[in-house]
């Protein structure tokens, strides 16, 4: 190991030793924010930070020298010029700004509010929001007392520390009775994947007040009641169905009076409901029906313009993989290869509305097989050396495929294999080559709403993959959210006609 700490040497002289000049550190050229802010702090003795860089970038004094991935770098000679007084100030201002100030989160604490309305008070001009987003301590606290009761507040917040009633089993009448309503909401992140989101109102802390001074509502007789106690509230409000409710219910009497499975979904990204129907072959009911009907119902109607008919991604692809389930509308393929768009080494085909196998074979790809394609799906050239080569498989795989629907999982990828493997032993692909096939993958990113890839899951071997493929092609078909299929009707209830798109109906209409 090298010893870097001597700092002298011998020298040809007997007994005498002659200082080695240490060697002056290296210095880039460029470099970026934290680091410059580093090589001031030392050039002057003062405690630069990054935030006084960007100040001192925002005033002019430093420009831009390269970029290094995706960082902006900055002059190390251009730093080192400057005026020490100057980049001493500005780090001075800094410390004492930072002194004088608090952060949101400090204000919301120091106050006692939501840092929810300390953002919006800076937002609304009320408090200014100063240097590295924070606020002058002063104005937090001229702003406790001139904004009491602006503040906002969860509904249980609401009920439990200025109401001291029970939520929802109370409060739930106070917003049924109309006393209060919402001042706005946000959205919260619930689940691990950050996706989904439930909306959540905010109260202004005076209009709770208000519906605490109430005149003529006791409630020292609602305050302390035990669970599962009746509120003594109920008598002020008599309860609408809620939005769910209401929604749910509609669905169902959407599905029982055209005779057709309808899907309704509370979209945690927008907020709104989804409802989502299928077409019988008469194209009905048409969306012009469907939101008459939504118009002319008692309970839902209250709520019509928080409801979106038809129109998302999903509903149309729900429908496309209901009718692919049908029996002989199509087949799933999956192939695993030599390598990443090489030959065919294994080829399956399953009937996409029963999952029998229709095919599952090896096949001599008359190539090797690479140790990457091998990590994935375990075929070794071993296995296939004594398999049929494709050109002696292509007749049942045309068999197995004509006239069906071709649903791959990637069906870019897939395809390709397949016409290329084609074209390769001197054959046509015929109905291969055409637009008769269907990505799964690309559909279940749009049902999903998701990017566009995502990981199949299967074994990597082409039965397995294509199974799992046909599994994808199921979820889709059940729609999302809560499914809604006709009942048949109960004894004694009106029967309005004959069932839509029968010979029956047909009859009727045109005698009508």
């Amino acid at each position: 190991m090298t010893d870097t700490t001597t700092t002298t040497a011998r020298t040809g002289t007997a007994g005498t030793t002659a200082p080695v000049p240490q060697q002056e550190r290296h210095v880039p050229e460029a470099l970026g924010v934290h680091r410059i802010a580093a090589l001031l702090a030392g050039h002057t003795e003062a405690p630069v930070t990054a935030d006084d860089v960007d100040t001192l970038i925002e005033q002019g004094h430093l420009e831009p020298h390269s970029t290094w991935k995706r960082w902006t770098l900055y002059s190390t000679a251009a730093a080192l010029a400057l005026d020490k007084e100057l980049v001493t100030g500005v780090a001075r201002e800094r410390v004492a700004w930072v002194e004088a100030s608090v952060t949101r989160d400090e204000a919301a604490a120091r106050i006692g509010w939501h840092w929810r309305d300390i953002a919006r008070m800076g937002e609304e001009g009320r408090i200014v929001k100063g240097r590295l987003g924070r606020y002058l301590t002063a104005d937090v606290d001229r702003l406790a007392a001139e904004a009491d009761g602006e503040q906002y507040l969860t509904a249980q917040s609401a009920a439990a520390d200025v109401l001291e009633i029970r939520h929802p089993a109370d409060w739930k009448y106070v917003e049924a009775a109309g006393w209060i309503t919402p001042a706005t909401t946000y959205e919260l992140p619930v689940g691990t994947s950050g996706r989904r989101t439930v909306t959540v109102p905010l109260y202004r802390l005076a209009d709770v007040r208000a519906v605490r001074d109430l005149p003529g509502v006791d409630w020292e007789a609602v305050r302390g009641l035990p669970k599962g106690k009746v509120s003594p509230l109920r008598e002020y409000a008599a309860l609408a169905p809620t939005r769910a409710a209401a929604v749910r219910a509609f669905a169902q009497a959407l599905a029982d009076r055209h005779q057709v499975t309808v899907w309704a979904r509370h979209s945690p990204y927008t907020g709104r409901w989804e409802v989502e129907w299928e077409r019988r072959d008469d194209h009905e009911p048409i969306r012009s029906a469907v939101a008459a009907a939504l118009a002319a119902d008692p309970a839902a109607s209250a709520f019509w313009e928080e409801v979106d008919l038809g129109g998302t991604d999903w509903g149309p692809i729900t429908r496309e993989a209901r009718q692919l389930l049908e029996p002989g509308a199509a087949v799933v393929l999956d192939t695993e290869t030599t390598d990443l768009g090489g030959r065919t080494v294994e080829i399956a085909v399953v009937d996409a509305a029963t999952g029998k196998k229709l095919m599952e074979t090896l096949v001599n790809p008359e190539a090797p097989i690479t140790d990457g394609a091998r990590w994935v799906h375990g075929i070794t050239d071993e296995m296939v050396a004594d398999a049929r080569t494709f050109d002696k498989i292509l007749p049942r795989l045309k068999k197995v495929t004509r006239d069906r629907t071709v649903c791959a999982y990637n069906t870019e990828f897939d395809q390709s294999v397949v016409v290329g493997d084609t074209e390769r032993v001197g054959k046509k692909p015929d109905h291969l080559g055409g637009a008769s096939w269907y990505c799964l993958m690309k559909a279940y990113a749009s049902w999903l709403g998701s990017g566009p890839w995502i990981r199949l899951g299967g074994r990597h071997r082409a039965l397995g993959d294509a199974q799992a493929a046909r599994e994808v092609l199921i979820e889709m078909s059940k729609g999302r959210g809560t499914e809604f299929t006709p009942r048949p009707p109960a004894p004694g209830d009106p029967v309005s006609g004959p069932p839509p798109g029968t010979a029956l109906a047909a009859d009727a209409a045109a005698q009508s």
